[in-house]
């Protein structure tokens, strides 16, 4: 399909017509169930690529803006994965090549982030990092930077001494990995000049609440909303990220199987699990209560009912990350004795590692991972206090 490309002049003042709002999930099941005629739609994730629904046709279109023009390029009706990988291709060839012919990081950073398949979170943090702690060095010459050991040496100190160590690695991490993809291909670069930097092991976070902790968070969590409270209870139940939840959609859970499947992960692993049968009665008890607004999503915003809860957190009442309930949920695993495999399955993590865990078909597992659940379950059930 040949594309076409189009330029949108600038509008007085140097503004440019702004795209509607509204946002849709990279996965094709949340394409495929947005309405016809519904209008643009920016797909999550993908830098300036949005979809356009008319009235009998869905169709994709990358925006980017160069020189102070928009400028966009038509994709045509195809499948969100032709869509995405096109995107990502064609998302840095519509930048300019500097003047002088030398890369800038800006650049190297917007052509890591274009062609690299990175989870919605990943690159949330790396966009935020680049503009937050790397400012000064966006519009540096690779070339230079990679002559300018002691001043990375210097940078990743100065993050230390202001933000802390565990900021510090991250920030550098992402340097060194934006820096090596763009030397892939420029042989001319120097060594990464992050070699001068001796970046410490990171020590895992006792996260996992104590028995007396999870008592305290629950009668903060009671004290919700009937979404919120339910949300929160589900990110217990089954030890999955907080994105993974936000996401449920009704036609995730299947009743009769008495399964969850989620679909939004990190590193796109979709992955099933059997819901524990105290949480079957919960959910229920929750979907029948009348306070739960109609919508597809198992968790829909009260802000706006077309979408899911996001960023879920309720610093006020002491309800903490949902993170440490995951972390909670894998020392509870270990206490009760689930095997390393199993443990994997259950919090979607990858089974390679090893050659023998390529051999593993993790669907024809999950009505295994059944009693795993129930003792888990069983486990809160006897921690917390007047769980309804």
């Amino acid at each position: 399909m040949k594309q076409k490309v189009i330029a949108i002049r600038p509008m007085p003042g140097g503004a440019a017509a702004e795209l509607p709002g509204k946002t849709v999930s990279a996965n094709q099941r949340a394409i495929d169930a947005l309405a016809l005629n519904s209008g643009t739609w920016r797909i999550e994730g993908v830098p300036g690529l949005y979809l356009r629904c008319r009235a009998q046709t869905r169709s994709y279109f990358l925006q980017r803006r160069v020189r102070g023009c928009l400028t966009k390029q038509v994709l045509g009706e195809r499948t969100l994965k032709e869509a995405r990988g096109e995107a990502m291709k064609e998302w840095a060839r519509m930048k300019p090549a500097p003047a002088d012919g030398r890369k800038t990081f800006q650049q190297a950073f917007d052509e890591y982030l274009a062609q690299r398949e990175l989870s919605p979170k990943t690159r949330e943090i790396y966009e935020y990092n680049s503009e937050r702690y790397l400012a000064d060095w966006r519009s540096r010459h690779l070339l230079d930077i990679g002559d300018d050991r002691g001043g990375v040496r210097a940078l990743y100190h100065q993050l230390v001494q202001k933000h802390g160590a565990a900021t510090g690695s991250q920030v550098v991490r992402m340097f060194a990995a934006v820096y090596r993809y763009a030397r892939r291909v420029d042989r001319d670069l120097p060594e990464s000049p992050t070699i001068a930097v001796d970046l410490p092991a990171m020590k895992s976070r006792d996260w996992a609440f104590s028995p007396d902790q999870l008592r305290a968070w629950w009668r903060g969590v009671k004290t919700l909303g009937c979404v919120k409270r339910f949300w929160w209870l589900t990110a217990l139940f089954t030890g999955a990220r907080r994105a993974s939840v936000e996401a449920l959609q009704w036609s995730d859970i299947d009743t009769e199987r008495r399964t969850i499947r989620f679909l939004v992960t990190k590193g796109n692993r979709p992955y099933s699990i059997p819901a524990p049968d105290q949480w079957m009665e919960l959910l229920k008890a929750y979907r029948d209560s009348g306070q739960v607004p109609p919508s597809q999503w198992v968790f829909p915003s009260n802000v706006k009912p077309a979408r899911h809860l996001v960023q879920v957190r309720d610093d006020k009442r002491g309800v903490q990350s949902a993170h440490h309930l995951r972390h909670t949920f894998r020392t509870t695993l270990a206490e009760l004795g689930a095997t390393t495999d199993q443990a994997r399955l259950l919090m979607g993590h990858s089974m390679g590692g090893d050659v023998s865990r390529g051999y593993i078909t993790p669907p024809l597992l999950v009505e295994s991972l059944r009693p795993v659940t129930n003792t888990v379950a069983a486990r809160y059930l006897g921690i917390l206090e007047d769980l309804e």
